[in-house]
Parts: structure tokens; C-alpha cells; sequence
């Protein structure tokens, strides 16, 4: 990073003096785990070529009889199958296949597809279908929640799209919080990633929300890494926790601290990777890639980094003018984002990086079959607990209680994403 952006940086942590003592006083009263000795990091384990045939051969047939069973017709199951595949390629590029990582016996097809083979991957895939061609069999109604639990972080990110909300007091106790997902869960959930906010800050009140949440839902956590340590990730998968997801945005220790605001960011980042892998949680990396840090050495050094502490998945998003970034020009260049979607497709699709983790790249997608949040295939719920289009697209919707409490044909309908 040149002087003109580090000083920015500083520049703008300075000019939030506010959010900088409210962070100063939360981490005085938290007490911050530190490893006694450090974990080993868990490599990613690649199934062998024979084993990813098999695998993928295994869940096409499982989607043939799934399109079946549900359709009871040859040419009905076979028209939802094929608009099913063509979707799912323009999604992940390429070939049309996906890496795969093994864990717990289970296959790992994408961060937000369940495992396989599971119910839970069978009522995805049947949700999938269902919105090609309708069907009978149960499906999901939101296949993917982001609700951020907690107002409370010891973090300051550049880039946080939860800037307003910050070190408020909790908008919901836990009892209501387990009524919000219990509801969503009843009406069918599939995957419902917990953030904030700092959701390790709330660490006890999440542990129980897992433990009392159903399992037909994947159970995720999205964080900076604060205080995650071995015992905790054990705690978590214990609770029917699927996976983590950590935000590392540097590859540089200290760069990585700077763009986070916190002097011991990095730190907790990869001792949260290691704790992960070692209690046998699904593990991914979410970077912000910054117009900085859009280039190929950027993305190979980090992507490098992901492999080396063993990374599942890598998430890449692209900066937008939300939260603390509201009224700023960060949004990526047309030569930016076409670098990314050539490195996307090389490093997926590439035998030669097979053993690297998966990117997981909306942008890519977004701009082929238009974004699947705003109500499609996800939503989010902010701190406050107003609903939204998704993290980066702020609609201020409806309180979340309020739009739950309304019989469902009665309900608003969220706002979709209007910029792609």
C-alpha cells in the first residue's frame, strides 16, 4: 500500500474518535483468549481424482431421482434439471464443476450448498428446482440468512457495513433470537450465517442458539477470528455448528491490523483459521478486494496464504459504498473486475490449482444472472434487526419481529438488488 493510502486509513480511524473509544472500552471488558501453544494448521483435503468422479457422479443421480420424485415425469424433471445445470455453471464458471473438499465424510461442493450427501443437500437441491418448475415436496423459503446477532465488536474495519449500528446496545435478548430463527427454521431454512457486529463477543447466547436450532439448517459463523480459539471451535461444532467464515483483507500482518483497526486482527484471524480445521468445522477466508489490492500478486500472495492455513473456501467480495464506506469511490474499474473474473475461473477450473481452495466470487455471477439476494435466494438482518436486500444493499425493509409476526401471504416483500 502507497503513503496515500495508509494515511487515508489513519486519516479515517482518527476522524471516528467515537467508534474508536466505545471499541477501546468494549475490549477492556472482554477478556482476550490467547492459544497456550499454537494450533497446527489443518491442510485442505483434496479427495483424489477417482474419489471427485464418483462423488460428482453420485450427486447427479441423487438429483435425478430428487427431479423425479418430485415431478413424476421424465420431460417435466428433465427441463428442471437442465435449466438447474445452466444456472448453476453460469455461477461458478467455467466447466460447470466445482472443487471439492472432504471433511467429516462429507463433501463440500460450494460455502453456500450443504454438504454431501445429507437431507439438507436434497431439500437445496429440491428448493432449486422448485424455482424453475414448481413442485409438491417441501422446500426451503429462504435458502440463505445473514443476521447479525450483536451490535458489539472490538473491531474497527474500514469497510464495515455495520458501521451505524456499532457498540449500540443488543437490539435482542436470546430468547428472541432463538423465536427469529426458530420461525425462519419453521417456515424452512437452509443455511443462516451469524454475524454482526462481533458474534464471538456473544459467544455463550450463540453456542445456545445453535444448540437449540434445528439441523436441517447449516449452522455458520462469520467473523473477524476474535477469541475463536480451539476450545470454542469445539464447542461450536459440538452445537451442530457447519463452518467458519474469517475475514483476513491482507495477506501483511500489519496491513491486515491497519484495515481492521485492531493491532492483534491478524493474529486472531489465523489462530481462528487453525482452530476451525483442527475441530473439524468447514473453514473459508472472506477478503475484501480493494481497488489496492486488485491485482494478480495481491490475489495469488493471499490466495497462497488461505492454502497455507487451510482454508476450504476463499470468499472474495468487492468493496461498495455502504457503512463506513457510505459516500466514498471504492467501487472496483471495469479492468479490475475483469482481472478478478479471469483469476476466478483459472484458479476453480485450472488442474493446476486444484489443491487450492475454492473461490467463491458474487461479483462473477451477479453480472450474468443478476444478484440472488434481495429476497431470491437470501437476505440479510442487520444489528438493529431491520431487514435488508443483503449486507451491501441497505433497504431498511421492515424490523425483522414485525415482518415475521404477519402471515406469510400478508407479508412485504424485500427489496431486490438494484444494482445488478
Amino acid at each position: 500500500m502507497n503513503t496515500n493510502g495508509l494515511h487515508n486509513l489513519l486519516t479515517s480511524l482518527q476522524k471516528n474518535s467515537k467508534h474508536m473509544e466505545a471499541s477501546a472500552i468494549l475490549q477492556n471488558k472482554l477478556t482476550v483468549q490467547k492459544a497456550e501453544t499454537p494450533i497446527a494448521f489443518i491442510p485442505r483435503k483434496v479427495p483424489a481424482d477417482w474419489d471427485c468422479f464418483f462423488v460428482r457422479l453420485r450427486a447427479k443421480l441423487r438429483m435425478v431421482w430428487l427431479a423425479l420424485k418430485a415431478y413424476q415425469s421424465v420431460k417435466t424433471a428433465r427441463a428442471a434439471l437442465g435449466h438447474f445445470m445452466a444456472f448453476k455453471k453460469m455461477i461458478v464458471g467455467g466447466n460447470g464443476k466445482r472443487k471439492l473438499v472432504k471433511k467429516n465424510g462429507k463433501y463440500g461442493f460450494g460455502l453456500y450448498v450443504p454438504p454431501f450427501p445429507s437431507e439438507n443437500f436434497d431439500r437445496f437441491i429440491l428448493t432449486e428446482l422448485n424455482r424453475t418448475i414448481p413442485h409438491q415436496l417441501p422446500v426451503n423459503a429462504h435458502q440463505q440468512v445473514n443476521f447479525a446477532i450483536t451490535t458489539h465488536c472490538p473491531m474497527r474495519c474500514e469497510h464495515c457495513f455495520e458501521w451505524d449500528n456499532l457498540n449500540h446496545p443488543e437490539t435482542f435478548t436470546l430468547e428472541e433470537l432463538k423465536t427469529i430463527t426458530g420461525t425462519l427454521q419453521n417456515e424452512g431454512l437452509g443455511h443462516i450465517s451469524l454475524s454482526g457486529g462481533e458474534p464471538m463477543v456473544r459467544f455463550k447466547d450463540m453456542l445456545e442458539l445453535i444448540r437449540n436450532g434445528s439441523k436441517t439448517t447449516e449452522w455458520w459463523v462469520l467473523t473477524s477470528g476474535f477469541n475463536l480459539t480451539h476450545d470454542k471451535a469445539l464447542q461450536l461444532k459440538a452445537a451442530g455448528a457447519t463452518g467458519i467464515v474469517v475475514s483476513i483483507d491482507h495477506y501483511d500482518a500489519e496491513l491486515h491490523n491497519l484495515f481492521r483497526g485492531h493491532s492483534e486482527a491478524f493474529a486472531h484471524a489465523t489462530r481462528a483459521v487453525a482452530a476451525s480445521g483442527a475441530a473439524g468445522l468447514f473453514t473459508a477466508v472472506s477478503v475484501c478486494i480493494t481497488r489496492a489490492n486488485a491485482t494478480r500478486d495481491f490475489v495469488m500472495r493471499h490466495l497462497e496464504m488461505c492454502l497455507r492455513i487451510g482454508a476450504d473456501y476463499v470468499q472474495w467480495l468487492e468493496p461498495r459504498a455502504e457503512g463506513h464506506f457510505r459516500n466514498q469511490d471504492v467501487m472496483l474499474g471495469k479492468e479490475s473486475i475483469a482481472l478478478l473474473e479471469k483469476m476466478f475461473e483459472i484458479l476453480n477450473h485450472d488442474p493446476a490449482y486444484k489443491s487450492f481452495p475454492t473461490i467463491v466470487y458474487h461479483g462473477y455471477h451477479q453480472r450474468r444472472i443478476g444478484c440472488q439476494s434481495g429476497g431470491k435466494f437470501s437476505f440479510y438482518v442487520d444489528a438493529a434487526g431491520m431487514v435488508h436486500s443483503c449486507p451491501f444493499c441497505h433497504s431498511h425493509d421492515f424490523k425483522v419481529t414485525d415482518w415475521l409476526n404477519q402471515p406469510v401471504e400478508e407479508r412485504g416483500l424485500v427489496t431486490a438488488c438494484s444494482a445488478f
